[in-house]
């Protein structure tokens, strides 16, 4: 007697939601809250715990996984550390005049914060003190936040261009200095964290966009990261929006494919074209396939780009109301599995 080729348990669990890094040497799942690191076919480690339900999105990039699900969101580093992905925006310092030698005029000083693996955040609100000839700032209640640096910006007087002070653990500090003691300027202005309620995201071309659903105009915002400052966010500039709710985002060389609950589309970072009037089922299944990308809509499994519906000329089916896919290959042969919720209705069903 011999065992035909198959599969056996080899864990068991609440697992809602599982990502295999590019290179196939890391995998995560969760696992009723709990976000892992898999070991061995059987064996994992707890990274963070107390995640909700809701469907986990993944992108990598240089080797960081990103990922977020609307609530929580993280990055893991090559050694599986994790990483906050949204960041808090400091409180505002306060200003008072002291005994000094500086000119008279408005001054204004900002914080932001350095994270423990360097990426600087976003700054509070601008704070002024109007000075008189032979004062100084005592700059006090310096913002603080565990695990990181404060750096301390300043605009001399009646300048509008903010430099960096000093990076301190201090809550208090005394600016009392020529301006040619200053350093680099502040370039991150009007730059804001990951928001709340997005859950589709997708690496592609040099940054990370993330998809948030607005119910009651039935569109959804994509926000655009900076170039490689994932976690930097102009949201008076950097987004478009699209009708509908996005169910998947997947990159390609000449696009970014957009799959909505209504539409599929590509957008080529200077317009939205639409590819097809129907919509991709949410969930994780769009899959690589050499130069195009596979994935799984109302009327079946397409291919992008070129767009083409490989399967509604030769069968109609229920195509879930989620799905997971992936192309297998093997035996010297490749296959698009797909593994369905149940639900939904043939597109040409009477």
């Amino acid at each position: 007697m011999k065992k035909r080729d198959g599969y056996s348990l080899a864990q068991a669990g609440a697992f809602t939601d599982a990502y295999a890094t590019l290179d196939e040497q890391r995998m995560y799942v969760v696992d009723d809250g709990q976000l892992k690191a898999m070991t061995g076919p059987a064996s994992s480690i707890t990274l963070q715990s107390g995640n909700s339900s809701t469907a986990m999105h993944w992108t990598e990039i240089n080797e960081q996984v990103f990922f977020s699900n609307g609530t929580d969101a993280g990055v893991i580093q090559p050694d599986n550390a994790v990483l906050p992905w949204r960041w808090v925006a400091p409180d505002a310092p306060a200003l008072a005049a002291v005994t000094g030698t500086l000119p008279a005029g408005l001054y204004r000083v900002l914080c932001t914060y350095t994270l423990a693996d360097g990426r600087e955040t976003g700054g509070n609100e601008p704070v002024e003190i109007t000075l008189t000839e032979g004062q100084a700032i005592q700059i006090s209640d310096i913002p603080q936040l565990a695990g990181c640096a404060t750096n301390v910006y300043v605009a001399p007087a009646d300048s509008t261009v903010f430099s960096h002070f000093r990076t301190t653990l201090q809550t208090a500090l005394v600016w009392n200095y020529s301006p040619d003691n200053l350093r680099r300027d502040f370039t991150n202005d009007v730059l804001s964290p990951l928001p709340f309620d997005v859950d589709v995201i997708q690496a592609w071309r040099g940054r990370i966009y993330a998809a948030q659903y607005f119910p009651h105009d039935k569109q959804t915002a994509i926000w655009c990261s900076q170039p490689l400052g994932f976690h930097l966010f102009n949201l008076a500039q950097d987004f478009f929006m699209v009708p509908g709710r996005v169910t998947m985002l997947a990159p390609t060389d000449d696009a970014l494919l957009i799959g909505t609950d209504r539409r599929v589309f590509a957008y080529d970072a200077s317009k939205l074209d639409e590819l097809a009037p129907y919509g991709v089922i949410p969930g994780q299944h769009w899959s690589k396939d050499d130069d195009r990308i596979l994935f799984w809509t109302a009327r079946g499994l397409c291919a992008a780009l070129p767009f083409v519906n490989l399967t509604e000329k030769q069968i109609s089916v229920a195509p879930g109301v989620r799905a997971g896919g992936c192309l297998v290959q093997a035996g010297g042969q490749k296959r698009y599995l797909a593994v369905l919720q149940q639900g939904g209705v043939p597109f040409n069903a009477l």
